[in-house]
Protein backbone atom coordinates (compact mmCIF):
# COMPACT_ATOMS: atom_id res chain seq x y z
CA UNK A 1 0.00 0.00 0.00
CA UNK A 2 1.01 3.52 -0.96
CA UNK A 3 1.33 6.39 1.49
CA UNK A 4 2.13 9.40 1.16
CA UNK A 5 4.79 11.02 3.43
CA UNK A 6 5.27 14.78 4.71
CA UNK A 7 8.32 14.71 2.64
CA UNK A 8 5.74 14.42 -0.47
CA UNK A 9 4.18 17.09 0.40
CA UNK A 10 6.20 19.78 -1.33
CA UNK A 11 4.92 18.10 -4.46
CA UNK A 12 1.56 19.78 -3.50
CA UNK A 13 2.86 22.97 -1.84
CA UNK A 14 4.25 25.08 -4.78
CA UNK A 15 0.97 24.37 -6.46
CA UNK A 16 -1.30 26.03 -4.07
CA UNK A 17 1.60 28.54 -3.57
CA UNK A 18 0.26 29.79 -7.34
CA UNK A 19 -3.27 30.66 -6.32
CA UNK A 20 -6.31 29.08 -4.37
CA UNK A 21 -8.50 27.18 -5.70
CA UNK A 22 -11.38 29.71 -6.41
CA UNK A 23 -9.36 31.73 -8.07
CA UNK A 24 -7.88 28.54 -10.34
CA UNK A 25 -11.87 28.40 -11.37
CA UNK A 26 -12.42 31.72 -11.54
CA UNK A 27 -9.52 32.23 -14.78
CA UNK A 28 -10.85 28.61 -16.01
CA UNK A 29 -14.53 30.16 -16.22
CA UNK A 30 -13.20 33.29 -17.99
CA UNK A 31 -11.37 31.27 -20.37
CA UNK A 32 -14.98 29.59 -20.88
CA UNK A 33 -16.45 32.87 -21.51
CA UNK A 34 -13.71 34.17 -23.97
CA UNK A 35 -13.83 30.95 -25.76
CA UNK A 36 -17.47 31.45 -26.21
CA UNK A 37 -17.35 34.81 -27.52
CA UNK A 38 -14.57 33.96 -29.50
CA UNK A 39 -16.60 30.85 -31.33
CA UNK A 40 -19.24 33.40 -31.76
CA UNK A 41 -17.59 35.86 -33.83
CA UNK A 42 -16.35 33.01 -35.81
CA UNK A 43 -19.49 31.80 -37.17
CA UNK A 44 -21.03 35.43 -37.07
CA UNK A 45 -17.84 36.30 -39.53
CA UNK A 46 -18.68 33.08 -41.53
CA UNK A 47 -22.69 34.21 -41.95
CA UNK A 48 -21.41 37.32 -42.98
CA UNK A 49 -19.38 36.30 -45.59
CA UNK A 50 -21.60 33.60 -46.78
CA UNK A 51 -20.74 29.91 -47.85
CA UNK A 52 -18.50 29.97 -51.24
CA UNK A 53 -20.30 28.18 -54.05
CA UNK A 54 -17.34 25.39 -55.43
CA UNK A 55 -16.10 22.75 -53.74
CA UNK A 56 -12.51 23.43 -53.83
CA UNK A 57 -13.29 26.99 -51.67
CA UNK A 58 -15.84 25.35 -49.31
CA UNK A 59 -13.54 22.74 -48.62
CA UNK A 60 -10.82 24.89 -47.69
CA UNK A 61 -13.33 27.43 -45.60
CA UNK A 62 -14.47 24.01 -43.83
CA UNK A 63 -11.70 22.83 -42.58
CA UNK A 64 -9.78 26.03 -41.91
CA UNK A 65 -12.38 26.57 -39.70
CA UNK A 66 -12.22 23.27 -37.37
CA UNK A 67 -8.36 24.18 -37.21
CA UNK A 68 -9.02 27.47 -36.34
CA UNK A 69 -11.90 26.30 -33.43
CA UNK A 70 -9.78 23.81 -32.23
CA UNK A 71 -6.94 26.24 -31.69
CA UNK A 72 -9.31 29.57 -30.72
CA UNK A 73 -11.74 27.76 -28.77
CA UNK A 74 -11.06 24.39 -27.43
CA UNK A 75 -7.48 25.01 -26.88
CA UNK A 76 -8.31 27.74 -24.86
CA UNK A 77 -10.44 25.75 -22.57
CA UNK A 78 -8.74 22.68 -22.57
CA UNK A 79 -5.53 25.38 -21.60
CA UNK A 80 -7.59 26.66 -18.84
CA UNK A 81 -8.81 23.15 -17.22
CA UNK A 82 -4.54 21.52 -17.05
CA UNK A 83 -3.83 24.91 -15.26
CA UNK A 84 -7.07 24.12 -13.16
CA UNK A 85 -6.19 20.47 -12.69
CA UNK A 86 -3.22 21.56 -10.51
CA UNK A 87 -5.32 22.85 -7.49
CA UNK A 88 -8.14 19.86 -8.18
CA UNK A 89 -7.81 17.36 -4.72
CA UNK A 90 -7.77 14.17 -6.86
CA UNK A 91 -5.39 15.08 -9.15
CA UNK A 92 -2.75 16.28 -6.39
CA UNK A 93 -3.54 12.92 -4.56
CA UNK A 94 -2.86 10.98 -7.55
CA UNK A 95 0.84 13.48 -8.12
CA UNK A 96 1.11 12.33 -4.82
CA UNK A 97 1.30 8.81 -5.40
CA UNK A 98 3.67 8.96 -8.96
CA UNK A 99 6.52 10.31 -6.14
CA UNK A 100 5.12 7.92 -3.79
CA UNK A 101 5.63 4.39 -6.05
CA UNK A 102 9.32 5.71 -6.91
CA UNK A 103 11.73 5.76 -3.71
CA UNK A 104 14.40 7.63 -5.85
CA UNK A 105 12.16 10.78 -6.72
CA UNK A 106 12.98 13.61 -4.56
CA UNK A 107 10.46 16.61 -4.83
CA UNK A 108 11.82 20.04 -5.46
CA UNK A 109 10.21 23.37 -3.67
CA UNK A 110 9.90 24.72 -7.03
CA UNK A 111 8.06 24.60 -9.65
CA UNK A 112 9.10 25.32 -13.58
CA UNK A 113 6.70 26.52 -16.59
CA UNK A 114 6.28 23.75 -19.02
CA UNK A 115 4.87 24.70 -22.39
CA UNK A 116 2.14 21.71 -23.52
CA UNK A 117 1.26 20.92 -27.15
CA UNK A 118 -2.60 20.64 -27.09
CA UNK A 119 -5.12 18.77 -29.67
CA UNK A 120 -5.73 21.79 -31.33
CA UNK A 121 -2.04 22.52 -32.63
CA UNK A 122 -1.44 25.44 -30.16
CA UNK A 123 0.88 25.75 -26.97
CA UNK A 124 -0.06 26.39 -23.49
CA UNK A 125 2.05 27.39 -20.52
CA UNK A 126 2.05 25.65 -17.45
CA UNK A 127 3.40 26.31 -14.34
CA UNK A 128 4.14 22.48 -12.16
CA UNK A 129 6.08 21.08 -9.99
CA UNK A 130 9.26 18.98 -10.39
CA UNK A 131 10.58 16.07 -9.09
CA UNK A 132 14.37 14.78 -9.32
CA UNK A 133 15.04 11.38 -9.44
CA UNK A 134 18.21 11.15 -7.44
CA UNK A 135 19.04 7.47 -6.34
CA UNK A 136 20.28 6.65 -2.75
CA UNK A 137 23.96 8.00 -2.21
CA UNK A 138 26.49 5.30 -2.52
CA UNK A 139 30.11 5.28 -1.25
CA UNK A 140 32.70 6.06 -3.59
CA UNK A 141 33.13 8.60 -6.25
CA UNK A 142 30.43 11.52 -6.36
CA UNK A 143 28.38 11.33 -9.44
CA UNK A 144 28.97 14.41 -11.24
CA UNK A 145 26.65 17.52 -11.86
CA UNK A 146 24.42 17.89 -15.06
CA UNK A 147 24.75 14.21 -16.21
CA UNK A 148 21.42 12.83 -17.06
CA UNK A 149 19.47 9.94 -19.58
CA UNK A 150 18.33 11.05 -22.15
CA UNK A 151 14.91 11.88 -21.31
CA UNK A 152 16.45 13.76 -18.36
CA UNK A 153 16.54 12.56 -14.62
CA UNK A 154 13.45 13.30 -13.32
CA UNK A 155 9.27 13.38 -13.80
CA UNK A 156 6.78 16.54 -13.48
CA UNK A 157 3.96 14.41 -10.98
CA UNK A 158 0.78 16.48 -11.95
CA UNK A 159 1.57 16.28 -15.78
CA UNK A 160 2.22 12.33 -15.23
CA UNK A 161 -1.48 12.13 -13.25
CA UNK A 162 -2.98 13.34 -16.28
CA UNK A 163 -1.01 11.51 -18.94
CA UNK A 164 1.33 14.38 -20.14
CA UNK A 165 4.61 12.70 -20.47
CA UNK A 166 5.83 13.87 -23.35
CA UNK A 167 4.68 17.51 -23.24
CA UNK A 168 1.53 16.66 -25.50
CA UNK A 169 -1.87 15.72 -24.28
CA UNK A 170 -2.84 12.68 -24.48
CA UNK A 171 -5.32 13.01 -27.41
CA UNK A 172 -2.25 14.40 -29.25
CA UNK A 173 0.39 11.97 -28.15
CA UNK A 174 -2.75 9.03 -29.31
CA UNK A 175 -3.22 10.72 -32.54
CA UNK A 176 -0.01 10.88 -33.85
CA UNK A 177 0.69 7.28 -32.28
CA UNK A 178 -2.32 5.99 -34.60
CA UNK A 179 -1.52 7.81 -37.44
CA UNK A 180 1.95 6.97 -37.48
CA UNK A 181 1.03 2.59 -36.97
CA UNK A 182 -1.47 3.03 -39.95
CA UNK A 183 1.16 5.24 -42.15
CA UNK A 184 4.36 6.27 -42.97
CA UNK A 185 5.54 8.86 -41.04
CA UNK A 186 5.41 11.12 -43.67
CA UNK A 187 1.70 10.64 -44.33
CA UNK A 188 0.93 10.93 -40.64
CA UNK A 189 2.69 14.47 -40.82
CA UNK A 190 0.49 15.97 -43.51
CA UNK A 191 -2.67 14.47 -42.16
CA UNK A 192 -1.98 16.51 -38.81
CA UNK A 193 -0.84 19.07 -40.74
CA UNK A 194 -4.22 19.64 -42.74
CA UNK A 195 -5.60 19.90 -39.18
CA UNK A 196 -4.26 22.85 -38.28
CA UNK A 197 -1.27 20.87 -36.15
CA UNK A 198 1.89 21.90 -37.42
CA UNK A 199 4.46 19.51 -36.00
CA UNK A 200 8.61 18.92 -37.35
CA UNK A 201 9.16 16.31 -39.85
CA UNK A 202 10.84 14.63 -36.12
CA UNK A 203 8.69 15.45 -33.68
CA UNK A 204 6.22 12.90 -35.36
CA UNK A 205 8.26 10.11 -35.14
CA UNK A 206 10.06 11.12 -31.52
CA UNK A 207 6.55 11.03 -30.30
CA UNK A 208 5.64 7.90 -32.01
CA UNK A 209 8.55 6.05 -30.82
CA UNK A 210 7.80 7.30 -27.00
CA UNK A 211 4.70 6.42 -27.37
CA UNK A 212 5.56 2.43 -28.37
CA UNK A 213 8.60 2.23 -25.96
CA UNK A 214 5.57 2.83 -23.26
CA UNK A 215 3.44 0.51 -24.83
CA UNK A 216 5.86 -2.09 -24.68
CA UNK A 217 7.13 -1.12 -21.17
CA UNK A 218 3.46 -1.84 -20.24
CA UNK A 219 3.30 -4.99 -21.79
CA UNK A 220 6.46 -6.19 -20.19
CA UNK A 221 4.64 -5.39 -17.11
CA UNK A 222 1.48 -6.94 -17.53
CA UNK A 223 4.05 -10.20 -18.76
CA UNK A 224 5.53 -10.31 -15.04
CA UNK A 225 1.71 -9.50 -13.80
CA UNK A 226 0.68 -12.33 -14.94
CA UNK A 227 3.65 -15.03 -14.63
CA UNK A 228 3.57 -13.69 -10.89
CA UNK A 229 0.04 -15.17 -10.62
CA UNK A 230 -2.73 -12.34 -11.86
CA UNK A 231 -5.63 -13.63 -14.09
CA UNK A 232 -8.44 -11.82 -15.02
CA UNK A 233 -12.10 -12.50 -14.10
CA UNK A 234 -14.92 -12.78 -15.88
CA UNK A 235 -14.38 -11.04 -19.11
CA UNK A 236 -14.94 -14.11 -21.13
CA UNK A 237 -16.43 -16.75 -18.58
CA UNK A 238 -18.88 -19.28 -20.55
CA UNK A 239 -17.36 -17.94 -24.03
CA UNK A 240 -15.78 -19.51 -26.61
CA UNK A 241 -12.54 -18.41 -27.78
CA UNK A 242 -10.61 -18.96 -30.82
CA UNK A 243 -6.83 -18.40 -30.72
CA UNK A 244 -4.06 -18.10 -33.28
CA UNK A 245 -0.58 -17.33 -34.01
CA UNK A 246 1.34 -17.30 -37.30
CA UNK A 247 4.64 -15.45 -38.71
CA UNK A 248 5.05 -12.82 -41.70
CA UNK A 249 8.01 -11.28 -43.24
CA UNK A 250 9.54 -7.85 -43.30
CA UNK A 251 13.25 -7.08 -43.51
CA UNK A 252 15.24 -5.58 -40.48
CA UNK A 253 17.95 -3.23 -40.84
CA UNK A 254 21.40 -4.51 -39.17
CA UNK A 255 23.96 -1.44 -38.96
CA UNK A 256 27.46 -2.83 -39.36
CA UNK A 257 29.64 -2.04 -36.59
CA UNK A 258 32.91 -2.54 -38.89
CA UNK A 259 34.12 -0.95 -42.39
CA UNK A 260 34.06 2.59 -43.74
CA UNK A 261 31.42 4.66 -43.30
CA UNK A 262 29.95 6.60 -46.44
CA UNK A 263 30.18 9.92 -47.38
CA UNK A 264 26.87 10.71 -45.58
CA UNK A 265 28.89 9.48 -42.33
CA UNK A 266 26.37 6.24 -41.34
CA UNK A 267 27.18 3.26 -41.75
CA UNK A 268 26.31 0.56 -44.31
CA UNK A 269 23.35 -2.32 -43.16
CA UNK A 270 22.76 -5.48 -43.92
CA UNK A 271 18.61 -6.36 -44.38
CA UNK A 272 17.57 -10.01 -44.12
CA UNK A 273 14.49 -11.24 -43.51
CA UNK A 274 12.90 -11.78 -40.34
CA UNK A 275 9.97 -12.94 -39.10
CA UNK A 276 7.72 -11.28 -37.14
CA UNK A 277 4.70 -13.34 -35.43
CA UNK A 278 0.55 -12.41 -34.97
CA UNK A 279 -1.16 -13.06 -31.95
CA UNK A 280 -5.41 -13.06 -32.32
CA UNK A 281 -8.09 -14.14 -29.65
CA UNK A 282 -11.77 -13.78 -30.70
CA UNK A 283 -14.84 -14.90 -29.49
CA UNK A 284 -17.34 -17.13 -32.14
CA UNK A 285 -20.92 -17.56 -31.96
CA UNK A 286 -22.66 -20.94 -31.29
CA UNK A 287 -22.39 -21.67 -35.18
CA UNK A 288 -18.96 -20.98 -35.21
CA UNK A 289 -18.93 -17.65 -36.72
CA UNK A 290 -16.76 -14.38 -35.29
CA UNK A 291 -18.98 -12.43 -32.95
CA UNK A 292 -19.15 -8.90 -34.59
CA UNK A 293 -18.75 -6.92 -31.61
CA UNK A 294 -17.35 -9.37 -29.56
CA UNK A 295 -14.20 -10.23 -27.61
CA UNK A 296 -11.59 -9.86 -29.84
CA UNK A 297 -7.65 -9.47 -29.13
CA UNK A 298 -3.92 -8.90 -31.89
CA UNK A 299 -0.85 -8.68 -30.72
CA UNK A 300 2.26 -9.04 -32.43
CA UNK A 301 6.38 -9.39 -31.85
CA UNK A 302 9.79 -9.73 -33.72
CA UNK A 303 10.92 -11.91 -30.44
CA UNK A 304 11.16 -15.88 -31.00
CA UNK A 305 8.47 -18.29 -30.95
CA UNK A 306 9.09 -18.86 -26.94
CA UNK A 307 8.86 -15.29 -25.84
CA UNK A 308 5.74 -14.97 -28.61
CA UNK A 309 4.05 -17.65 -26.46
CA UNK A 310 4.84 -15.96 -23.31
CA UNK A 311 2.63 -13.09 -24.88
CA UNK A 312 -0.29 -15.44 -25.57
CA UNK A 313 -0.09 -17.08 -22.25
CA UNK A 314 -0.05 -13.63 -20.63
CA UNK A 315 -3.03 -12.07 -23.17
CA UNK A 316 -5.27 -15.07 -22.23
CA UNK A 317 -4.34 -15.01 -18.48
CA UNK A 318 -5.25 -11.12 -18.42
CA UNK A 319 -8.74 -11.75 -20.45
CA UNK A 320 -9.21 -14.53 -17.81
CA UNK A 321 -9.25 -17.27 -20.64
CA UNK A 322 -9.45 -20.22 -17.85
CA UNK A 323 -13.01 -19.48 -17.63
CA UNK A 324 -14.01 -19.64 -20.91
CA UNK A 325 -15.90 -22.50 -22.13
CA UNK A 326 -14.48 -23.76 -24.46
CA UNK A 327 -10.96 -22.98 -27.26
CA UNK A 328 -10.53 -23.94 -30.53
CA UNK A 329 -6.61 -23.33 -31.49
CA UNK A 330 -6.19 -22.77 -34.97
CA UNK A 331 -3.00 -23.12 -37.53
CA UNK A 332 -1.20 -24.29 -40.17
CA UNK A 333 1.08 -27.12 -39.54
CA UNK A 334 4.00 -25.51 -38.22
CA UNK A 335 5.73 -27.54 -35.33
CA UNK A 336 6.89 -24.14 -33.75
CA UNK A 337 3.12 -23.92 -33.17
CA UNK A 338 2.07 -26.97 -31.84
CA UNK A 339 4.99 -28.40 -30.04
CA UNK A 340 4.21 -25.40 -27.55
CA UNK A 341 -0.01 -25.66 -27.44
CA UNK A 342 0.41 -28.21 -24.44
CA UNK A 343 2.47 -26.03 -22.11
CA UNK A 344 0.25 -23.07 -22.98
CA UNK A 345 -3.02 -25.05 -21.56
CA UNK A 346 -1.14 -25.62 -18.62
CA UNK A 347 0.24 -22.46 -18.08
CA UNK A 348 -2.94 -20.60 -18.22
CA UNK A 349 -4.66 -23.50 -15.68
CA UNK A 350 -6.98 -24.72 -18.39
CA UNK A 351 -8.79 -28.50 -18.77
CA UNK A 352 -7.39 -29.64 -21.87
CA UNK A 353 -10.59 -32.08 -22.07
CA UNK A 354 -11.77 -28.07 -23.60
CA UNK A 355 -9.86 -27.53 -26.08
CA UNK A 356 -10.02 -28.15 -29.95
CA UNK A 357 -6.56 -28.31 -32.13
CA UNK A 358 -7.50 -27.79 -35.59
CA UNK A 359 -5.22 -27.43 -38.78
CA UNK A 360 -6.29 -25.07 -41.16
CA UNK A 361 -8.46 -26.84 -43.75
CA UNK A 362 -6.62 -24.87 -47.13
CA UNK A 363 -2.70 -25.49 -45.86
CA UNK A 364 -4.13 -29.26 -45.73
CA UNK A 365 -5.70 -28.72 -49.26
CA UNK A 366 -2.07 -27.51 -50.23
CA UNK A 367 -0.16 -30.60 -49.55
CA UNK A 368 -2.93 -32.74 -51.07
CA UNK A 369 -2.12 -30.42 -54.23
CA UNK A 370 1.56 -31.12 -53.70
CA UNK A 371 1.09 -34.85 -53.71
CA UNK A 372 -0.85 -34.91 -57.08
CA UNK A 373 1.99 -32.41 -58.65
CA UNK A 374 4.69 -35.24 -57.63
CA UNK A 375 2.67 -37.09 -60.32
CA UNK A 376 4.15 -36.03 -63.56
CA UNK A 377 2.41 -38.85 -65.52
CA UNK A 378 -0.93 -37.28 -64.90
CA UNK A 379 -2.72 -34.80 -67.31
CA UNK A 380 -4.20 -31.63 -65.62
CA UNK A 381 -7.61 -33.09 -66.03
CA UNK A 382 -6.50 -36.52 -64.14
CA UNK A 383 -5.14 -34.21 -61.35
CA UNK A 384 -7.37 -32.14 -60.83
CA UNK A 385 -10.49 -34.41 -60.66
CA UNK A 386 -7.99 -36.50 -57.93
CA UNK A 387 -7.46 -33.10 -55.86
CA UNK A 388 -11.36 -32.92 -55.58
CA UNK A 389 -12.39 -36.16 -54.78
CA UNK A 390 -9.29 -35.99 -51.97
CA UNK A 391 -10.83 -32.67 -51.02
CA UNK A 392 -14.76 -34.12 -50.16
CA UNK A 393 -12.88 -37.00 -48.66
CA UNK A 394 -10.98 -34.45 -46.59
CA UNK A 395 -13.59 -32.26 -45.57
CA UNK A 396 -15.30 -34.98 -43.96
CA UNK A 397 -12.62 -35.63 -42.07
CA UNK A 398 -11.51 -39.29 -43.49
CA UNK A 399 -8.02 -39.15 -42.89
CA UNK A 400 -7.54 -42.28 -43.50
CA UNK A 401 -9.00 -42.79 -46.84
CA UNK A 402 -6.48 -39.74 -47.71
CA UNK A 403 -3.84 -41.69 -46.39
CA UNK A 404 -4.58 -45.05 -48.13
CA UNK A 405 -4.86 -43.01 -51.62
CA UNK A 406 -1.41 -41.41 -51.07
CA UNK A 407 0.16 -44.56 -50.01
CA UNK A 408 -1.26 -46.04 -53.66
CA UNK A 409 1.09 -43.37 -55.32
CA UNK A 410 3.97 -44.22 -53.15
CA UNK A 411 5.61 -46.00 -56.17
CA UNK A 412 8.76 -45.65 -57.99
CA UNK A 413 11.19 -43.04 -58.33
CA UNK A 414 9.20 -40.36 -56.07
CA UNK A 415 7.32 -42.75 -53.58
CA UNK A 416 9.93 -40.71 -51.03
CA UNK A 417 8.31 -37.66 -52.17
CA UNK A 418 5.02 -38.65 -51.88
CA UNK A 419 5.38 -40.24 -48.46
CA UNK A 420 7.25 -37.03 -46.93
CA UNK A 421 3.98 -34.92 -48.21
CA UNK A 422 1.96 -37.67 -46.38
CA UNK A 423 3.63 -37.51 -43.00
CA UNK A 424 1.89 -34.45 -42.73
CA UNK A 425 -1.39 -35.73 -42.36
CA UNK A 426 0.02 -38.68 -40.48
CA UNK A 427 1.21 -36.00 -37.78
CA UNK A 428 -1.74 -34.00 -37.58
CA UNK A 429 -4.26 -36.82 -37.79
CA UNK A 430 -6.25 -35.55 -34.53
CA UNK A 431 -6.37 -32.15 -36.19
CA UNK A 432 -8.27 -32.74 -38.92
CA UNK A 433 -11.53 -34.29 -37.96
CA UNK A 434 -13.00 -31.82 -40.23
CA UNK A 435 -16.12 -33.47 -40.03
CA UNK A 436 -16.78 -33.62 -36.33
CA UNK A 437 -15.98 -29.82 -35.95
CA UNK A 438 -18.43 -28.89 -39.08
CA UNK A 439 -20.97 -30.88 -37.09
CA UNK A 440 -19.44 -28.60 -33.53
CA UNK A 441 -19.67 -25.48 -35.32
CA UNK A 442 -15.77 -25.36 -35.09
CA UNK A 443 -13.77 -23.32 -37.19
CA UNK A 444 -11.94 -25.12 -39.85
CA UNK A 445 -9.75 -22.49 -41.54
CA UNK A 446 -7.27 -19.66 -40.06
CA UNK A 447 -8.37 -17.00 -42.61
CA UNK A 448 -8.60 -14.53 -39.32
CA UNK A 449 -4.58 -15.42 -38.74
CA UNK A 450 -3.81 -14.83 -42.17
CA UNK A 451 -5.90 -11.42 -42.36
CA UNK A 452 -4.14 -10.56 -39.56
CA UNK A 453 -0.73 -11.25 -41.08
CA UNK A 454 -1.46 -9.19 -43.69
CA UNK A 455 -3.38 -6.01 -42.07
CA UNK A 456 -0.41 -5.83 -39.25
CA UNK A 457 2.52 -6.91 -41.02
CA UNK A 458 2.34 -6.42 -44.25
CA UNK A 459 -0.09 -3.62 -45.33
CA UNK A 460 2.34 -1.71 -43.02
CA UNK A 461 5.97 -3.19 -42.42
CA UNK A 462 6.62 -4.78 -45.71
CA UNK A 463 7.28 -3.59 -48.91
CA UNK A 464 10.02 -2.63 -51.70
CA UNK A 465 12.69 -0.62 -49.87
CA UNK A 466 11.52 -0.80 -46.60
CA UNK A 467 13.43 -1.86 -44.13
CA UNK A 468 13.25 -1.20 -39.90
CA UNK A 469 15.61 -1.38 -37.08
CA UNK A 470 14.34 -4.23 -35.12
CA UNK A 471 13.32 -2.28 -31.78
CA UNK A 472 11.53 0.38 -34.17
CA UNK A 473 9.37 -2.87 -35.58
CA UNK A 474 8.73 -4.16 -32.49
CA UNK A 475 7.27 -1.30 -30.81
CA UNK A 476 4.96 -0.88 -34.68
CA UNK A 477 4.09 -3.94 -34.63
CA UNK A 478 2.35 -3.82 -31.04
CA UNK A 479 0.99 -0.60 -31.03
CA UNK A 480 -0.51 -1.41 -34.75
CA UNK A 481 -2.00 -4.82 -33.47
CA UNK A 482 -3.63 -2.12 -30.94
CA UNK A 483 -5.57 -0.26 -33.23
CA UNK A 484 -6.69 -2.72 -35.89
CA UNK A 485 -8.64 -4.96 -32.90
CA UNK A 486 -10.43 -1.84 -31.89
CA UNK A 487 -9.14 -1.15 -28.65
CA UNK A 488 -7.27 2.01 -29.09
CA UNK A 489 -8.58 4.25 -26.56
CA UNK A 490 -8.42 1.93 -23.83
CA UNK A 491 -4.70 0.95 -24.95
CA UNK A 492 -3.60 4.40 -24.83
CA UNK A 493 -5.69 5.13 -21.71
CA UNK A 494 -4.27 2.12 -19.66
CA UNK A 495 -0.53 3.12 -20.95
CA UNK A 496 -0.52 6.62 -20.17
CA UNK A 497 -1.14 6.30 -16.68
CA UNK A 498 1.77 6.99 -14.64
CA UNK A 499 3.77 3.51 -14.51
CA UNK A 500 3.73 3.96 -9.90
CA UNK A 501 -0.05 3.77 -10.54
CA UNK A 502 -0.85 0.65 -13.42
CA UNK A 503 -1.74 -1.68 -10.79
CA UNK A 504 -4.13 1.23 -9.76
CA UNK A 505 -5.56 1.46 -12.99
CA UNK A 506 -9.22 0.76 -13.72
CA UNK A 507 -10.11 1.03 -10.17
CA UNK A 508 -12.51 4.05 -8.53
CA UNK A 509 -11.36 7.03 -6.54
CA UNK A 510 -12.48 5.40 -3.60
CA UNK A 511 -9.60 2.75 -4.29
CA UNK A 512 -7.22 4.98 -4.61
CA UNK A 513 -8.11 7.41 -1.55
CA UNK A 514 -7.97 4.01 0.37
CA UNK A 515 -4.58 2.78 -0.98
CA UNK A 516 -3.48 6.41 0.64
Amino acid sequence: MLRILPSHAAVIEPCLKLSPYGEAQAEARIRVEEATKRFRQLMLALVVSGLPATPGPLMAREMGLHAQVARECIDVVVGGCLKMAHFDPIVLRRAGLVVAGDSALRPQNSSRTVRIRLFGGSEVAVVTPYSLRRPPTRPGRRRGRGRRQTQGNGVYPVLAALGIHYRVTPALASEVARLVAMSTEAEAEETLRLRGIKLGSKTVPRLARLFAKRSLKYRDWKLEQTQAGFQGGEQVQGKRLVIGTDGGRIRVREIKKRGRRLVSGRRRFDAPWKEPKVIIVYEIDPLGRQLRNGLIRYDATMQDADETFAILTSLLREIGAQEAAEWVFVSDGADWIWDRVPELIEAVGYDRNKVTQVVDFYHAMQRVQAIAEVRKDWTDKQRKAWVETMRSVLKRGNIEKVLAEGMKLCRGRRSKAVRSLLNYFVNHRSRMRYGDFRKRAIPLGSGAVESCVRRTINLRLKGNGIFFLRETAEGLLHIRAQVLCKRWDQHVAEVLEPETLWNLTNQSETAISRAM
